[in-house]
């Protein structure tokens, strides 16, 4: 099989120019040694103390390892808007980093834990508070958890308070937030019911879990000069970058995602869709057979040719946007793309 060269992705070029020779469709495979030198690159990302700080207190509850916050810091630094006002940016991505721990504590509760009342008082601590008040009544493990979560929530949001344009983003913060929680309603809801599973809502619905909308929206609460007028035209790039970044987490996660009975990725929406699998293999199969029967479909051709046209729409958008340069946005999502590639298997 020939490689999906990152040259490629970065000078904008055509993603399925590389093809398999038998099947005319695009490989998902990296060189090994730029596999690598991007995995080395990653582990070599140091935090802040003020970070640190932040992932110890959270794996005294939470379960995903080290390289994860590496990834997504590095993730983070190369998708953060050039509009955000220099002496911020620091702060603004520590800021958006507590947002994904955030996230990604409410979402296992979905897809790993599947425990609808704690995801229920979890995804409410950050909107009512009296409900911090009932945490006294859980115990265990799980208040410990729902302790983290309110936490972390209450610094996250602080810290947006403290941003220039934060009142006149806060409504749009909010609807962005509420919009990965409902992802993560939805994701429990699959994981309950697979039956219900299909590409259309997959896709109107999961991509929030990156969260990528809502840091946009951090970012700009710090950009002084960004013209709201042109807000719709941004949330559109926002959106296909938000499509985008979900592409790359499915390519990376859904081998783990089997073995944890989680199967709320579009590749099995996809794989649905196709009749490769139904709703009783996933409930019924063997992890192993159906990692063997995704993986002889090649199903993952199919979302590199949506990451492509999504991108060529965000590429195209970013033209008639005037108040901000968006080019260097748009290469790091060229980039993220190739960090989820070379990091399958490893979160």
């Amino acid at each position: 099989m020939s490689t999906l060269r990152s040259e490629n992705i970065r000078r904008g070029s055509e993603l399925t120019s590389q093809r398999d020779t038998q099947r005319g469709e695009p490989s998902l495979i990296l060189p090994p040694g730029e596999i690598a030198k991007i995995v080395a690159d990653i582990k070599s990302i140091e935090f802040t103390p003020y970070l640190r700080g932040w992932i110890e207190n959270y794996e005294k509850v939470g379960q995903r390892g080290r390289f994860l916050w590496q990834w997504c810091l590095k993730g983070v630094k190369l998708t953060t808007l050039p509009s955000v006002v220099s002496n911020l940016r620091e702060h603004v991505i520590e800021t958006k980093m507590l947002s994904i721990l955030y996230g990604t504590l409410i979402d296992d509760i979905a897809d790993r834990e599947q425990d609808s009342e704690m995801l229920k008082m979890a995804m409410n601590l950050g909107t009512d508070e009296w409900l911090a008040e009932r945490l006294a009544l859980w115990t265990g493990r799980r208040r410990d958890y729902l302790e983290m979560i309110n936490r972390i929530w209450e610094e996250l949001w602080s810290r947006c308070e403290s941003y220039p344009r934060f009142s006149e983003f806060e409504p749009i913060l909010r609807f962005d937030n509420h919009q990965s929680l409902n992802a993560m309603r939805y994701a429990l809801l699959v994981n309950q019911n697979p039956g219900i599973l299909n590409s259309v809502e997959h896709d109107l619905y999961q991509p929030h879990n990156m969260q990528i909308m809502f840091m946009a929206s951090v970012d700009l609460s710090a950009s002084t000069h960004f013209e709201v007028n042109e807000l719709g035209i941004a949330r559109e790039i926002f959106w296909h970058a938000q499509r985008m970044g979900r592409i790359g987490n499915m390519l990376t996660t859904w081998e783990r995602e089997i073995l944890d009975r989680d199967f709320t990725s579009g590749v099995f929406a996809h794989a649905l869709d196709r009749g490769i699998l139904t709703p009783t293999d996933l409930q019924s199969l063997p992890a192993h057979e159906i990692m063997s029967m995704l993986e002889g479909a090649q199903c993952q051709a199919h979302f590199i040719r949506d990451w492509k046209n999504h991108h060529e729409r965000m590429v195209a958008k970013i033209q008639h946007l005037h108040c901000c340069d968006l080019t260097s946005y748009v290469k790091g999502f060229e980039e993220l793309i190739l960090l989820h590639l070379a990091s399958r298997g490893l979160m």
